[in-house]
C-alpha cells in the first residue's frame, strides 16, 4: 500500500506517521515501536492543509525494523540506495546524545551560557 492515496494536480491525500514513538529496552535491545498515523489532505505546493485526522497507529517490533533492509532515495542525487536497517537504531542513538550533550552542557558563570555578558550591578 502506497502512503499516497489519491493525487490531484497539486493536491494530495497522503498518510504521515506525524508521530513515532520509540519504547526502547536498553538491556534487550528490544522493545515496540508504535506509528502513529493521520490522513492528511493538502496542496503541496503552497503547503495549505484541507483536512487532517488520525487514522490509526501500527506497532512494530525493534528487532524487526533493524533486521530489515531499506530503499531510500539521495535527496541530491536521486540514487536509489539500501540501507541496512541497524543504522536507524545507530542514528536515533546519536542523535539522542547530541541533544543530551546540548541541553546538559554546564553553563559558563562568565558569560550566562549563551554567550551574553552578565551584568553585576553594586
Amino acid at each position: 500500500m502506497s502512503l499516497i492515496q489519491s493525487e490531484s494536480g497539486n493536491n494530495a491525500v497522503e498518510m504521515f506517521a506525524t508521530r513515532i514513538d520509540v519504547q526502547w529496552d536498553f538491556r534487550t535491545n528490544t522493545g515496540p515501536v508504535l506509528f502513529h498515523f493521520e490522513r492528511v489532505d493538502w496542496d503541496r505546493d503552497t503547503g495549505m492543509v484541507n483536512t487532517r485526522g488520525y487514522e490509526r497507529t501500527i506497532r512494530h517490533d525493534i528487532a524487526g525494523l533493524i533486521g530489515g533492509e531499506y530503499a531510500i532515495t539521495d535527496p541530491f542525487t536521486g540514487e536509489e540506495l539500501v540501507e541496512p536497517g541497524w543504522k536507524l537504531m545507530a542514528m536515533i542513538k546519536a542523535a539522542t546524545e547530541r541533544v543530551w550533550d546540548a541541553e546538559t552542557a554546564p553553563v559558563d558563570e562568565q558569560t550566562g551560557g549563551e554567550g551574553e555578558s552578565l551584568a553585576v550591578v553594586l
